[in-house]
């Protein structure tokens, strides 16, 4: 983090960021001995410094009581800063033509924690009252996006936050166990894509991507929702893939992935965990639903 040298900077707000810089490069919750030694100040400075973060939210207890991670109130200024930031501006106008050739609901997710975050979010003309807005989250192992990032984010990444989860079943369809999310992530690798069969909620569907970075690793995601009540056939998962798959390639190409990594299905950051469990993704029972309208999975 660079310093400043203006006289009429308040050195306590320095501190506050350069703890927060140490918390971002090592990429995992720290305790307080960690901050010290990361950051060269005093202890009592550090702990000042993490109880008043703590009680703005800018931090928050990590799953350890002793540990310190990024809290929601950071997140929603993250959020308000991502609008001028890259991945907005360049995969808006992919969004656009995605929506406007699917005609469904199209969204946009990046992942925090164990949780993925919606960023930008287009309507169809198909849905009413939305349940989902833009600063909105949802667990990683029920929704499409969150796990077409998942499956193609790097193993120890990976490994480590599906130790994390604490599944929880949103229908009869969501998967509540580390050791069924594996065989899916395989499959969704093998396959390139991310389904959502009404695992989030009865009567809602989608079609999920991964968008890679200039380091060839999973991000973010790109997916259409869209109901049953709407479209009760299975044939449009076939469908929508292909353009789901294509959106996802010219964001990532965009934020400056190269071509040996921009296509999920060449990309070598993907986790595989054993044997493929030989369940084709798309093979599950349909169940038709014409209540909820709010497509966010």
């Amino acid at each position: 983090m660079k310093q400043t040298s203006d006289r009429e900077s308040i050195k306590s707000v320095e501190k506050g960021f350069r703890l927060l810089a140490c918390l971002y490069q090592a990429n995992r919750p720290l305790a307080l001995e960690e901050f010290v030694t990361l950051s060269g100040y005093k202890k009592t400075s550090c702990f000042r410094l993490l109880k008043t973060m703590l009680g703005l939210e800018i931090l928050e207890r990590g799953p350890n009581s002793k540990t310190y991670q990024f809290g929601p109130q950071l997140v929603s200024i993250g959020l308000a800063a991502l609008k001028n930031m890259s991945l907005i501006k360049t995969a808006l106008p992919v969004l656009q033509a995605l929506r406007n050739e699917t005609h469904e609901t199209v969204n946009l997710s990046m992942r925090d924690g164990n949780e993925i975050v919606f960023v930008e979010r287009l309507m169809s003309n198909y849905i009413v009252n939305p349940n989902i807005n833009v600063g909105d989250r949802l667990p990683v192992y029920c929704a499409s996006m969150g796990k077409a990032i998942l499956a193609f984010m790097r193993a120890e990444h990976a490994e480590e936050l599906i130790g994390q989860l604490n599944f929880q079943a949103k229908t009869k369809r969501t998967i509540t166990t580390a050791a069924a999310l594996k065989k899916e992530l395989n499959e969704i690798r093998k396959n390139g894509v991310a389904i959502n069969d009404e695992e989030l909620e009865k009567g809602l569907r989608g079609v999920a991507a991964p968008i890679f970075n200039h380091t060839g690793e999973a991000f973010a995601a790109v997916n259409v929702v869209w109901t049953t009540a709407r479209h009760p056939s299975r044939k449009m998962f076939d469908r929508f893939t292909p353009t789901v798959v294509a959106a996802a390639e010219k964001i990532s190409a965009r934020m400056g992935c190269g071509s040996n990594t921009s296509s999920p299905r060449s990309s070598g950051c993907a986790v595989s965990w054993g044997k493929s469990s030989g369940r084709k993704t798309r093979r599950r029972r349909t169940e038709t639903d014409s209540g909820r309208r709010g497509a966010s999975c």
